[in-house]
């Protein structure tokens, strides 16, 4: 028995992302979905680089293993995305998410890292066939917190396994399709807002190209807090296609998300997310409703300079507008020193040029050259994962706090944080301490596993 699949993607940067950090591609035995991250735009880079080094394996595997196949590509890409790092710098802490199915015609073959999803849907009910590599859904696994709960945890994002150019030990699975199955490889930006009784009833609908346009537009009208990729393909016994049928099914690869380029898409709802998504984007003025020069004749007043200026309507105007110009300068003047007196109540949190953290006391942005916020204190962290901070202007008698000393997928978590208040700040820095890595054995300690524990596995810790 042989099967073919119908398939397409569909993408969107989504309401507050201002790129695209998902790369998607699609064929007739391969489907993959790697969701980016990292600033600098290396989010796109990473998955970029994954999907271009597994769409190598888009063609009848015939009685290959396609788990082995599948590994050995993706480790063949992260080699490759430690490579770009060593080559450029910039892009230091980029990583990548991969689920991906390879197809043989009978059963299909997955592997995944991270938090992107793959779904099976069959006879109208949705299966997860992955399971998140992410720290609450280890408190899941563990009872300590129930599935409910998951969509609303202040820690959801925070992934475990990642492609960074470090070495991961991926999930992998064979799995059984039969005609009618529809599957389902989507970023977190569908998942995470999108409940999957939604999805369930969502994907069921029409063919493969409206389902899947109809998931990106669930997630965009749930707010579009991420970009949003989808991966949908239809099972289809080829004994049980007409000619015509077999004509219309694809057979060419398609891509989506970054490898597609960041073009303007027209699907943003009408949505008080998706109003404010369009007021970041620069207005244009067609070119027939361009503004004219005023010509001569219409310069012309047509009234005597001696007359009385109340009879004079354009000059009352002016006048006017003058008056409310005035009142309108005075008002965002006010609010500019309303604002500038809030700076004192606003911290972030920043990184210097050694890792180490600084809590910035002001604005994260600069105004006509000059920095709206200024370093105030350091973070000490000591062997038991205890924070202590110290003035920002002081030369620290302690072991400094930093991405140095987190694993590699969580480093890139502070860009999210934002600014807040100082005690919010704090809260946010003492949970980030939770992860840092484990403290490094001296080579005088007389500890087992002291010849075993790699080096950038671990961080050093000064004696205070």
């Amino acid at each position: 028995m042989t099967f073919r699949l119908n398939f397409t993607i569909a993408s969107d940067r989504g309401l507050v992302r201002g790129n695209n950090e998902d790369s998607a591609y699609a064929g007739p035995n391969l489907l993959v979905l790697a969701d980016g991250m990292g600033g600098h735009a290396a989010g796109e880079v990473a998955s970029a680089l994954m999907v271009e080094q597994l769409e190598k394996l888009d063609r009848d595997p015939g009685d290959n293993d396609m788990l082995a196949l599948l590994g050995n590509y993706a480790e063949d890409a992260n080699r490759q995305i430690a490579r770009t790092i060593r080559e450029r710098p910039e892009t230091d802490g980029m990583g990548t998410t991969l689920t991906a199915v390879m197809f043989n015609g009978r059963e299909v073959g997955l592997i995944h890292v991270g938090d992107s999803r793959g779904y099976r849907l069959r006879e109208g009910k949705l299966t997860q066939l992955t399971v998140d590599d992410t720290f609450v859904q280890s408190l899941v696994d563990e009872g300590k917190l129930d599935p409910a709960d998951v969509s609303s945890h202040p820690r959801k994002s925070l992934i475990l396994k990642a492609y960074t150019g470090m070495p991961v030990d991926p999930t992998l699975a064979m799995l059984d399709v039969q005609p009618g199955d529809r599957l389902l490889l989507c970023s977190d930006g569908l998942s995470d807002p999108v409940t999957a009784s939604t999805i369930e009833a969502a994907l069921g609908q029409g063919d493969p190209a409206q389902a899947a346009k109809r998931l990106v537009e669930l997630a965009l009208r749930s707010g579009g807090p991420d970009n949003v990729t989808v991966v949908v393909a239809d099972v289809l016994d080829e004994r049980e296609l007409s000619d015509v049928d077999k004509r219309h099914l694809p057979t060419e690869p398609v891509v989506g998300g970054a490898l597609a380029g960041d073009a303007e898409t027209p699907t943003h709802p009408d949505t008080s997310a998706g109003r404010a998504a369009a007021l970041r984007r620069p207005a244009t003025i067609p070119p027939n409703q361009a503004p004219r020069e005023p010509e001569a004749a219409e310069m012309a007043t047509g009234t005597d300079e001696d007359d009385d200026e109340e009879s004079d309507p354009s000059r009352a105007g002016r006048w006017f507008a003058l008056a409310a110009a005035c009142l309108l300068i005075l008002g965002l003047i006010g609010v500019a020193w309303w604002g500038y007196a809030r700076l004192d109540d606003q911290y972030f949190v920043a990184v210097d040029g050694d890792d180490n953290f600084v809590v910035e006391q002001g604005a994260d942005f600069s105004l006509f050259g000059r920095d709206l916020h200024t370093p105030m204190q350091r973070v000490c962290i000591n062997e038991d994962g205890n924070l202590r901070y110290v003035d920002a202007n002081t030369n620290a008698d302690c072991s400094l706090f930093g991405t140095k000393d987190l694993p590699e997928p969580v480093r890139g978590s502070v860009e999210s944080w934002g600014s807040g208040s100082y005690e919010e700040i704090v809260d946010r820095l003492q949970r980030l301490s939770d992860e840092a890595l484990p403290v490094c054995v001296s080579p005088g300690e007389d500890r087992e596993d002291s010849a075993e524990r790699p080096e950038v596995n671990c961080r050093t810790v000064e004696e205070e």
